[in-house]
């Protein structure tokens, strides 16, 4: 604590702590600071539990505090531990796209940078999807990696690329969605569509209109897409989730209570 007129700003300060009962043993660590002035924060990051607390905060409630979340922190640290982690993206790996798994076909060529392409397994051929129809194939993604290209090197390149592929898919993707269900949701709207790549938020509408998509949403299938870009556009008309925002996604999109919790599962499943 700095003593009073030294003119020197109070310090945070961190320690780590533990808390026990029906949920199991919680650790966390405390971090204080002198800019919260009265409220605890709470978060799980990494599988690490972290609380933000003002400075003077007895311990006594910080730790009531995060008991009292005891089963919300557990449920967090579950659904962490039981998330698919990120392959190594290496020959016979395989990622989700549209619902399904598509293995990656990994080989060294005379290229100048990683280069990515679909393909059906069928015909070998680079297939485009139509949100109506339903595609019961199997896919695959043939990458082709710089023969130059350090072996330690090589899952991080083509993480990168297929990154960028998804996003330029997902932009080709959400720009038909919207103009498919625009007419149904809001015909005069002219709204712009941007791909993002946010991590905890499928998609989400600015006031100015700009319809934002992750490009992760094309690891869901058609079904759950068009749910997200109607879900979007309902913006347009109603900004907030009442009881008016989803009478209009109602009266377009049938299955909007399956729909969205089959997109709250695979959000526990897919990688990020």
């Amino acid at each position: 604590m700095t003593p009073l007129g030294s003119g020197k700003p109070a310090q945070s300060a961190e320690h780590r702590d533990s808390v026990s009962g029906p949920f199991g043993a919680i650790h966390f660590t405390v971090i204080r600071s002198p800019r919260r002035k009265r409220t605890m924060g709470l978060r799980v990051l990494g599988g690490q539990v972290e609380v933000r607390a003002p400075l003077r905060t007895p311990q006594k409630a910080v730790r009531e505090f995060v008991y009292a979340k005891g089963q919300w922190v557990r449920d967090k640290l579950i659904e962490i531990r039981e998330r698919p982690v990120i392959p190594p993206f290496g020959h016979g790996d395989s990622v989700p796209f549209m619902g399904r798994d598509a293995s990656l076909r990994v080989e060294q060529g005379p290229v100048k940078a990683v280069e990515v392409r679909l393909h059906d397994d069928d015909d070998c051929q680079e297939p485009r999807f139509d949100l109506q129809a339903v595609y019961i194939g199997g896919l695959h993604f043939h990458v082709t990696a710089p023969t130059v290209l350090e072996e330690t090197a090589r899952p991080a390149a083509i993480r990168e690329a297929l990154t960028a592929w998804y996003r330029a898919h997902a932009g080709e993707v959400f720009r038909a969605a919207v103009a498919e269900w625009k007419p149904l949701v809001a015909p005069r709207a002219k709204p712009e569509v941007r791909i993002s790549g946010a991590r905890s938020q499928w998609g989400s509408c600015s006031p100015d209109g700009v319809l934002r998509f992750s490009w992760r949403c094309l690891m869901l299938d058609e079904w759950q897409i068009s749910y997200i870009a109607v879900h979007e556009l309902a913006h347009l008309k109603v900004r907030n989730h009442s009881k008016a925002f989803w009478r209009v996604v109602a009266k377009a999109f049938s299955g909007v209570d399956v729909a969205r919790r089959s997109i709250r599962r695979a959000s526990k499943t897919l990688p990020r």
